[in-house]
């Protein structure tokens, strides 16, 4: 009825859909993933989760024979692991769930998220011009508009 250019509504809504979806899937994976890790002399162990950087901490009694500074660093040092160990599991289940179009890929990458972000700005702004043109035009054929410039009709 109403000409809506090179906007597809239905792909759009199916394809938000579809990022939607994925993203409530690797939500819901993330929230139960724990990064785990060890010293190499196996005295420190962490685990951390996506909620909690330092989710466990077990320190074998061996350890408190090091210096509080040494101490202090391994823990550090095995915490960053941990972390670690954490974001390539993160990374493995997004690029599982996008694929190619994994949205991960584009942090650090600022000039192409502008890129994209300046993108989508300008594709939401075109659909509401053209939402905007559909209804003064609806109006207009319904009689709720008497010219394009948008002035009702005066009392017949």
């Amino acid at each position: 009825m109403f000409p809506a250019g090179d906007m597809d509504i239905e792909r759009m809504l199916r394809e938000s859909r579809e990022r939607a979806w994925k993203l409530a899937e690797v939500r819901d994976r993330v929230v139960g993933l724990t990064g785990h890790a060890e010293s190499p002399d196996g005295r420190i162990k962490v685990t951390s989760s996506a909620a909690d950087p330092l989710a466990e901490l077990d320190i074998d009694p061996r350890a408190m024979r090091m210096s509080s500074g040494e101490l202090a660093t391994a823990i550090r040092e095995t915490v960053r692991l941990a972390r670690r160990d954490l974001e390539e599991q993160i990374e493995r289940v997004t690029a599982e769930q996008y694929g190619e179009e994994n949205p991960l890929d584009m942090l650090g990458k600022n000039e192409d998220l502008q890129r994209n972000l300046n993108e989508m700005q300008d594709m939401f702004r075109q659909t509401g011009q053209q939402a905007q043109r559909m209804l003064e035009d609806l109006q207009q054929r319904l009689g709720l508009r008497s010219d394009p410039g948008g002035s009702k009709p005066g009392p017949g």
